[in-house]
């Protein structure tokens, strides 16, 4: 190996030793982090493990199956931080779809189905309401998302008074919503647009319990002709007419990801009135997540009804974070040789 690898080998040691020792530094001063990690950062296949590195974050298991013998189980404690959300007001128990099972593309239709469980999320003041996203589509990295479903407070939202092309009002005491992040950042929507927030599908702590069947249907289009439509337990609740979509980048992904489990988004309201209460601890159960051409390729209800074939789940481990250095290493080596 020559003077020159040789250098940039120990420069990365160093400087991985560096972002570790910032990392232990910056929880060390932070009293809602929590370092009882795993390094096997569990997820599924065909998904990668996304900032959720603790053991109990994510699992299979058949304690409650909405169809077939095993679903995804999630569970999300105080300060369960990964990664850059340890360095922001948020924490998480989630998985995204990887890159080459990412299916859906700007401006072209696509149909999502799924089941969800609550366990034992609750309803809750938005003084103190901690955002949970319940699924999220995004574009990768920092962009905010396309659209995600999130619990928002008690009576959060002008859904009175919002611009009836963008939301649909609604005075039901349904608090899991569809909001359009991409568009609200975009075009700086407030109270008139209702901060991006469109439609009601469901109240979460009604929810404990039983499975909620959701159906959605896009076409994540970049122009005024799109539409995002969602169906609870096969009733429409969501009609969304217009651009859903402004970032069209696809420096991470070819189209929008899904991402899915419980991400506490936002901790700042509840750390400002609860500060000395711990946060509660949040489980829920996912189940045949499907996407397809046509409702009757997701739907669970129409699959059910003709015995179609549960979805096969098997465990996986997401290595990308203990693999990275060693294999970026090894192309080092392989490149100064050639």
């Amino acid at each position: 190996m020559n003077q020159s690898l040789g250098a940039r080998i120990d420069g990365g040691v160093y400087e991985m030793k560096k972002s570790i020792t910032m990392a232990i530094a910056v929880c060390a001063s932070l009293s809602a982090c929590n370092l009882t990690t795993s390094s096997n950062n569990p997820t599924r296949e065909g998904y990668n493990n996304n900032l959720s590195p603790h053991e109990h974050a994510f699992n299979l298991t058949s304690e409650e199956v909405r169809y077939g013998s095993l679903s995804e189980r999630y569970e999300v404690r105080d300060g369960d931080c990964g990664g850059s959300d340890c360095t922001n007001p948020r924490y998480r128990s989630e998985i995204s779809l990887s890159k080459k099972n990412t299916k859906a593309r700007l401006d072209q239709d696509i149909w999502y189905g799924w089941s969800f469980f609550n366990k034992n999320i609750l309803s809750s003041s938005r003084k103190w309401n901690l955002m949970f996203v319940l699924g999220q589509w995004k574009m990768g990295g920092d962009n905010p998302p396309i659209f995600k479903l999130v619990q928002i407070g008690a009576r959060e939202g002008n859904w009175g008074g919002c611009d009836k092309k963008i939301c649909n009002r609604n005075f039901s005491r349904d608090d899991v919503v569809i909001q359009l992040d991409d568009m609200k950042e975009k075009y700086s929507w407030g109270r008139k647009e209702n901060w991006g927030l469109i439609c009601k599908l469901f109240n979460i702590e009604d929810s404990i319990g039983t499975w909620v069947d959701i159906v959605v249907n896009t076409n994540f289009s970049t122009k005024n002709d799109g539409y995002l439509k969602v169906w609870i337990n096969g009733e429409q609740k969501c009609d969304y007419k217009g651009q859903v979509v402004t970032l069209k980048t696809k420096r991470f992904y070819p189209g929008p990801n899904h991402r899915r489990g419980i991400y506490v988004s936002y901790t700042k309201r509840w750390d400002k009135i609860r500060p000395h209460l711990t946060k509660p601890t949040a489980i829920a159960y996912y189940d045949e997540f499907r996407s397809g051409k046509k409702r009757e390729d997701v739907d669970i209800t129409m699959i059910e009804r003709r015995g179609g074939k549960a979805i096969k789940l098997n465990n996986a481990l997401d290595s990308r974070y203990t693999q990275i250095y060693h294999y970026n290493i090894r192309n080092l080596i392989d490149n100064e040789k050639n």
